[in-house]
């Protein structure tokens, strides 16, 4: 016979049960808690993944803020880019540290020039901003990196269609079947020295311009243009050089084929006035700088008939004078033509601009005209050195002239192999003019429009110095001549000029090296921590 349970069994049976039952619940409980944070953890990324596509959840404490773009950029990426656009960079993320380090050493081996810290890692963040805001609007940005090294195919068909080769820390830039490439030159040319400043470079106080917004932006508009400007640019002359051949002829002349147009959406091919055609269904427009030499009768033809067009018109020219080459009457008379003439001797102003102690480097304006446009900022200097006047004359013919740039009043002719001044003729003076020819084109009301061409005449060739067109945060020379070219060739809409950034030393930021760190403390020590808490107070409410 079975013996009956004590009361003090039952007590302990029941209290057991009731244990039980009580770590089930707190376990479940546990459990549930578990289910719904992680729940929570999961719901909160995917918003986060979401919202940083749609507004930046970083915040940039640099004094300079340099994690962040421009308006102007901005602007640009959600208001008019309408296409599709990737950016290949073709390193690893990582390695625009070893860019750095790179620019560094050339400035302190070639140069003398000591940079203690060139912030190279701004740029990978730049491009996120880049894809970010473009999501905004009705186009896209993305951008990959890939390791040439490990995967030296992964830019072949970029490759293929820019019919050149791609190095390592390049940026391909591709929408449809347009590319182009900021080699690794020009990567690591982003970030330089200001050399505006000599008083600061003489006691070795440097600072840093970032450029690479503007370049960046530059290549997304270029490959997305529906209508490309096709320039002929001259370099030679029956298989000589145009201009003269000092450095800084070299420099104003790249600087206004490489810095200013091509850099702006223009595509230029270099020619050999003399010798190659001048293709009227390959080329838009023919830019001929500071030629030093005139030009043969039949150089003079396949100018007009360029200009011409078979009657059509609808061709651009910019003619860059030499204030030092007057023995040119072949191209006066051509030029007389449009109303235009290159008066001798160099202007010399009371405007010189703050940057500049050369007399010769005088200041000058926009003339207000509508062939002007619009200046990006109107506050800064627009510096033409050893500038000649470009005077508009009396004809009697179809050319419309309009200066377009002018000195100040207190202008005056100077005749330099001779030094004579003469300052009874101060005043204005014009240093760009443009003149046009029109043509009605077609007899019908219905199919009626008037077509033109167009010449724009600089008096100063060094007007595109590439250190005037790069310090654009100094001088308005970029914004100026862009501005007045692209009214010319109707591309006034994508008058976008991003200005440079000065780098402060006195910023707070984490160096490449913090931010690792605190990427790491973020993504796996902060987590461990949180879950081993979460794990021993799981524990000890099982053991109660």
């Amino acid at each position: 016979m079975k013996k009956p349970e004590s009361n003090e069994t039952v007590r302990d049976t029941a209290k057991s049960s009731a244990g039980g039952l009580k770590k089930v619940k707190y376990g479940s409980m546990s459990l549930v808690v578990i289910a719904l944070v992680v729940a929570l953890v999961v719901i909160l990324n995917v918003m986060a993944a979401y919202l940083v596509k749609r507004q930046p959840l970083k915040i940039d404490l640099t004094a300079d803020k340099r994690y962040e773009l421009s308006s102007e950029t901005i602007d640009y990426l959600k208001d008019t880019l309408d296409k599709d656009v990737e950016i290949i960079v073709t390193c690893p993320r990582d390695d625009f540290d070893n860019i750095a380090s790179q620019v560094e050493f050339s400035y302190l081996y070639y140069y003398g020039i000591k940079i203690d810290d060139c912030p190279f890692d701004m740029i990978p963040v730049l491009l996120e901003k880049y894809e970010m805001y473009a999501n905004q609007g009705k186009g896209s940005v993305k951008v990959r990196y890939v390791d040439l090294d490990k995967n030296p195919k992964a830019v072949a068909k970029y490759k293929e269609i820019y019919g050149e080769e791609i190095g390592a820390q390049s940026m391909i830039f591709a929408c449809g079947d347009r590319v182009r490439v900021l080699d690794q030159g020009a990567v690591g040319g982003m970030i330089a020295p200001d050399l505006s400043d000599q008083t600061k470079l003489s006691l070795n106080q440097i600072s840093l311009v970032f450029a690479g917004e503007s370049a960046i932006t530059s290549e997304i508009m270029n490959v997305t243009d529906a209508h490309p400007i096709n320039v002929a640019f001259v370099t030679k002359i029956n298989g000589g050089t145009i201009f003269a051949g000092s450095q800084r002829d070299a420099d104003a002349v790249s600087g206004l084929r490489d810095q200013l147009l091509t850099k702006n959406g223009y595509f230029c091919t270099d020619i050999d006035l003399a010798a190659d055609e001048l293709d009227t269904e390959k080329y838009d427009m023919v830019v001929i700088p500071m030629p030093q030499v005139d030009f043969e009768p039949a150089v003079i033809q396949k100018l007009n008939d360029f200009l011409n067009n078979g009657g059509v018109f609808g061709k651009q020219m910019i003619f860059v004078a030499d204030s030092a080459t007057t023995n040119i009457p072949n191209i006066k008379e051509f030029l007389a033509d449009w109303r235009i003439e290159l008066k001798e001797g160099t202007i010399l102003s009371d405007e010189i601009h703050n940057f500049s102690s050369d007399k010769f480097s005088i200041q000058v304006k926009s003339s207000g005209t509508e062939e002007v446009g619009t200046f990006t900022d109107s506050s800064l200097g627009i510096i033409a050195p050893y500038a000649q006047e470009v005077s508009i004359i009396n004809k009697n013919n179809e050319a419309i002239p309009s200066a377009v740039l002018q000195t100040y009043e207190s202008a005056y002719p100077y005749e330099i192999k001779d030094g004579y001044k003469n300052t009874s003729e101060a005043g204005v003076k014009n240093i760009a003019v443009v003149s046009r020819k029109e043509k009605q084109i077609g007899m019908q009301i219905d199919n009626f429009e008037i077509a033109n061409s167009q010449i724009l005449v600089l008096g100063s060739g060094y007007f595109t110095n590439t250190s005037y067109l790069v310090q654009s945060n100094l001088y308005n020379n970029t914004s100026a001549l862009l501005s007045i070219i692209n009214q010319m060739t109707g591309k006034e809409s994508d008058n976008v000029v991003i200005p440079e950034k000065t780098l402060q030393h006195a910023v707070i930021a984490p160096t490449a090296t913090e931010q690792k760190r605190i990427k790491i403390a973020v993504i796996f020590v902060i987590p461990l921590i949180v879950a081993g808490i979460g794990a021993f107070v799981l524990l000890r409410r099982k053991n109660r």
